[in-house]
């Protein structure tokens, strides 16, 4: 008995429902640019207004996605500075041997 595992496998899927998943996260909408409906003029092309295009689009985007998402203003940002303050030695290896007692004879 042969077993077919292209018939026993295939990829996962998420878990959420359709209609509920774009709510949850907003990044996973691709960027579709507007020239991308229409056929490619080579003038253009070489005149780089599709970069120009696509970055003025792709910025458009970028503040409507940050609109979106603004960030409560009770949302305290995390601080890594004073964690690593506590961690940080107080002297370095050098300077604990010098102020050393047993080391001064």
């Amino acid at each position: 008995m042969s077993i077919n595992w292209k018939v026993c496998w295939e990829p996962a899927h998420p878990f959420r429902p359709e209609s509920d998943q774009p709510n949850k996260n907003i990044r996973h909408k691709t960027f579709q640019p507007s020239y991308v409906q229409e056929k490619p003029q080579m003038c253009l092309i070489l005149s780089w207004h599709y970069g120009r295009q696509w970055l003025e689009e792709r910025q458009a985007y970028e503040n409507a996605i940050k609109e979106k998402t603004r960030v409560s203003k009770n949302f305290i940002p995390p601080d890594f500075s004073k964690w690593l303050e506590k961690r940080k030695p107080n002297k370095t290896r050098r300077e604990r041997a010098k102020s050393c007692s047993c080391c001064l004879i």
